[in-house]
């Protein structure tokens, strides 16, 4: 088990600076930024971490040319140069040439920019969509095609690496019930990355690793006349910004996902593609998009150790979204949840879809809405005989097939008749994979018997009804080994969640040759 250890917080230099107004003073985990007037001067903090190491003065030297240097690619009009720090009599630190030999430390200067014009800003306030992004995958294309190459054969080990290490640090940051949770996520990581196993090789020998920025976040790209600029590349370890271009795009896919724009993401992708990028399958961009939400996640848990616990909650929102670009790597998914009532399943299927994002569909909330009735309101016994059965499972393949690429499917579906009418109806191009509830008759009663006197329940199944599904339901013969999952359903909904999506992450991975 890895843990981080982080270095005392180091005091903030005392900078002074001749310029008009006053100085504002911003820090990340690994810097100071101090804003003056129109420029910004970048101070790194003297300390290591298990990334990078910035403890002496002529280390931070390297680094901050290194960090012009590589900006000037996607930011020539921003980045400046490199400016000394010398004492002042006075006291503090003052700036000089960075060759001035009385430098006790040194600066980035750039030019500043406005908050206001970040893409992360824009898209928040509205004042930025497709236009933008489309212009930043072409420019992205750009960059990638000219960046340096490193042909490489073991593409897909640098993943598995990468995603390894980050896996072992959130083990050691996290507590004992999220290092549980983030083992199941890690599972279902490797079944995946094992699909896109091959791919990732061919990419790395066809040259799609390249000397790319390594940070490509919405907040990095700043807006202007000239087109988008992008910022603060990883200046600090090649080997971070050395990776497989969608590596770096996918990053900005996540980004966009986490501030509730993900539906620009495929305008960024087909832009990209058009200018001549390839960024590679929808399945590998979204596990790389999951490896960068589970760094950050990383970085943030990074600065709750170092600042308290105010990034705790940002940690866990990032750490949720990993897990959804998990499950968006495993669409175009049809995923039924089936067994007979009080299974538990409308919790399971409900539970599939708020960690997925997919969408939820089920023959309870359905038949009642083609009835005209409130899911709440108690049916007729009519309501669920054979003729109402074929249509609300024609019904919902119709809804199955026109939701998005992912959608969680909640009913019994304990009839062969029934799921024919589904599955006729949904259309055969999507992969389906059904999964099958089962728990003791024993629970399933006590469950059935419990509900019948909630007033919010929707399903209508009593004791009898349940007690007459199990005399009746009809074996699962029409699907494939791999395509149906049996599941233990009386263990803790989320225990039950891991195990779907490890299933089926083991399904994709056992797919391709390795």
């Amino acid at each position: 088990m890895t843990t981080l250890r982080l270095p005392p917080r180091p005091p903030r230099p005392d900078l002074h600076l001749d310029r008009p107004g006053d100085v504002e003073v911003r820090e990340t985990h690994i810097s100071w930024v101090f804003l003056a007037g129109d420029r910004a001067f970048k101070v790194k903090k003297p300390i290591r971490l298990p990334y990078l190491d910035y403890r002496t003065p002529a280390q931070r030297l390297a680094m901050c040319r290194a960090e012009v240097e590589l900006n000037r690619r996607l930011a020539p009009e921003i980045y400046i140069g490199v400016r000394g720090l010398v004492p002042r009599r006075e006291g503090g630190l003052a700036l000089a040439a960075a060759g001035d030999r009385e430098a006790v430390d040194f600066a980035v200067e750039m030019r500043r920019f406005d908050d206001a014009d970040t893409l992360d800003s824009r898209l928040r306030a509205g004042t930025a969509g497709a236009v933008e992004l489309a212009r930043l995958g072409r420019r992205l294309a750009d960059f990638h095609a000219r960046a340096r190459a490193e042909p490489a054969s073991d593409g897909a080990e640098r993943v598995k690496r990468a995603l390894d290490d980050t896996f072992a640090t959130l083990h050691g940051q996290l507590a004992p019930p999220g290092r549980r949770l983030i083992g199941a996520r890690e599972r279902m990581a490797g079944g995946i990355l094992a699909a896109a196993w091959d791919e990732l090789d061919r990419r790395g020998a066809g040259g799609r690793i390249r000397e790319g920025h390594g940070d490509l976040r919405l907040e990095h790209v700043i807006l202007g006349e000239l087109g988008p600029a992008v910022v603060d590349c990883v200046e600090f370890d090649p080997g971070l910004r050395s990776i497989d271009v969608a590596g770096d795009l996918a990053f900005l896919v996540m980004d966009l996902h986490r501030i509730g724009r993900g539906e620009l993401a495929p305008v960024l992708v087909a832009a990209y593609r058009e200018a001549g990028g390839d960024p590679g399958s929808d399945a590998l961009l979204a596990l790389l998009a999951a490896y960068r939400a589970y760094v950050r996640a990383k970085v943030a848990l990074t600065r709750t150790a170092q600042h308290g616990p105010a990034g705790r909650e940002g940690a866990a929102q990032l750490l949720g979204l990993g897990a959804r670009m998990l499950w968006q790597a495993l669409t175009p998914l049809t995923l039924v949840v089936a067994g007979v009532a009080a299974t538990g399943k409308s919790t399971l299927a409900a539970a599939l879809a708020a960690e997925s994002g997919f969408d939820l569909v089920s023959t309870d909330v359905l038949r009642k809405r083609l009835a005209g009735l409130a899911p709440t309101t108690r049916a007729p016994r009519s309501l669920y005989d054979d003729e109402h059965d074929r249509a609300t499972y024609a019904a919902l393949g119709d809804e199955a097939a026109a939701a998005g690429r992912g959608v969680v499917v909640d009913g019994t579906f304990r009839r062969a008749a029934d799921r024919s009418a589904f599955f006729a109806r949904r259309g055969g191009d999507t992969p389906l994979v059904l999964v099958e509830c089962r728990a003791p008759a024993s629970v399933l009663l006590a469950r059935a018997d419990a509900r019948t006197h909630a007033a919010s329940r929707v399903s209508d199944a009593d004791a009898a009804v349940v007690a007459g599904q199990l005399l009746a339901f009809e074996p699962v013969d029409e699907l494939a080994a791999a395509d149906h999952v049996l599941l233990r359903s009386d263990r803790p909904v989320a225990d039950l969640v891991s195990e779907v999506g490890e299933a089926l992450a083991r399904r994709a991975g056992a797919s391709p040759a390795r």
